[in-house]
């Protein structure tokens, strides 16, 4: 239950998190709030590290494949942070996170392809769902 209620609480900070991005970008470029906005959350991550010693020393001492992996990840969030900065910006925060929900459906299709994973047909049918919703808000807005 406990991760059901930690993603029910990002989504709720996420959609107030784009509310108040949309504002900054009203003043600022994307660019400069994903420069910003990386350096902060360095700087209040950085205190945490040197209580979590044995994560952090597994990470650093992880294989070629695995350090790979986390670059790939931190290339594509960062990214995927400047691409969203800038549909907020161009198009609003509303519009940009009915576009942007439909990110659910991506990571079952990338599941299949690089995990091999086997959803069930409630994942299909929800991917539709999400899609079929966010294009009727979008065709509508």
């Amino acid at each position: 239950m406990n991760g059901f209620i930690f993603a029910i609480g990002a989504a709720i900070l996420w959609g107030l998190v784009y509310t108040i991005d949309q504002k900054i970008l009203h003043n600022t470029s994307p660019m400069a709030l994903l420069f910003v906005d990386s350096l902060l959350t360095a700087l209040l991550v950085l205190p945490f590290l040197f209580f979590d010693h044995g994560s952090i020393k597994a990470l650093l001492s992880s294989g070629r494949l695995n350090w790979t992996l986390i670059i790939s990840s931190l290339l594509l969030a960062a990214l995927a942070n400047f691409l969203i900065f800038s549909g907020i910006k161009l198009i609003g925060a509303s519009a940009a996170s009915m576009i942007e929900i439909t990110y659910p459906f991506f990571v079952v299709l990338f599941s299949i392809l690089i995990l091999r994973s086997q959803p069930n047909i409630c994942f299909y049918l929800g991917g539709a769902l999400v899609f079929i919703g966010s294009a009727i808000i979008i065709y509508f807005h």
